[in-house]
């Protein structure tokens, strides 16, 4: 915990040797008329809270009206590893992890003297962070959140040298916090470059893409939850074409 973050940090170490059992952190909340989000690709869906594992990706959101206030409030758990979760009443789950035999099927039942092989076994390392919100996840930045928990900066240390970069540099940069580029890529058919992004937060959202290297800055026109693929021509004449997911344009 740190007194300039808004959010709760934990790193996870974790050595199991159980057997046919589960692991599940459990975090209980105070809310009233709560709906659940789930993070799915490139969006985000509302499910039941009936006590059923439900696969996810980056985060898990639960929003509602807090008893004591009536204010609308929340807390989103964020994570860079477990797909499973579960809401029953006021209590969000976490899976860890499970150990069943090793690629087991029923009808096989295990022999009590056999030698089996368990999933998830021995030491493992994770981390997850607790955001706790006024209003819903969309205001708190949730999933751009989640995605710099899961695509942390490398740090190179290098002594000063000679060269044409500066100091400080960008290679792309997207002026709206709810539009997350989550592709840069070379195209598939051409030395071109492929970006992918899409709008998070339900609105639409005029948004100004910089690419201080390749020469273009591009104004694109998001509607809610919309995803876009754009191919950029080394050729500054041409212009920037918006694609389908397999890069064609027709």
């Amino acid at each position: 915990m740190y007194k300039e973050l808004d959010h709760i940090d934990v790193q996870v170490t974790l050595d199991w040797r159980e057997q046919f059992k589960m692991l599940k952190l459990k975090f209980p909340i105070n809310l009233i008329f709560r709906k659940t989000t789930y993070e799915i690709p490139y969006g985000h869906i509302e499910r039941a809270m009936n006590g059923e594992e439900e696969p996810g990706q980056a985060w898990i959101d639960i929003s509602g009206i807090t008893p004591q206030s009536g204010e609308q409030y929340g807390i989103s758990l964020l994570n860079d590893g477990k797909y499973s979760f579960d809401v029953m009443n006021s209590e969000m789950n976490m899976t860890v992890l499970r150990s069943p035999i090793y690629a087991h099927h029923d009808p096989l039942v295990p022999k009590a003297d056999g030698h089996y092989s368990f999933i998830d076994q021995g030491i493992q390392r994770f981390n997850y962070t607790l955001v706790p919100h006024v209003g819903g996840w969309e205001a708190a930045g949730t999933v751009k959140r989640a995605a710099e928990l899961n695509q942390k900066p490398i740090v190179l240390v290098e002594t000063y040298h000679d060269g044409p970069l500066p100091q400080i540099n960008s290679f792309l940069s997207v002026d709206q916090d709810n539009i997350i580029v989550s592709v840069v890529k070379k195209a598939e058919d051409s030395d071109d470059t492929v970006i992918r992004c899409y709008e998070t937060n339900k609105v639409a959202t005029q948004a100004t893409i910089h690419l201080p290297h390749l020469g273009r800055v591009i104004e694109v026109h998001f509607g809610p939850c919309e995803i876009k693929t754009l191919l950029i021509s080394k050729d500054l004449t041409k212009p920037v074409v918006e694609t389908n997911l397999l890069e064609w344009t027709d």
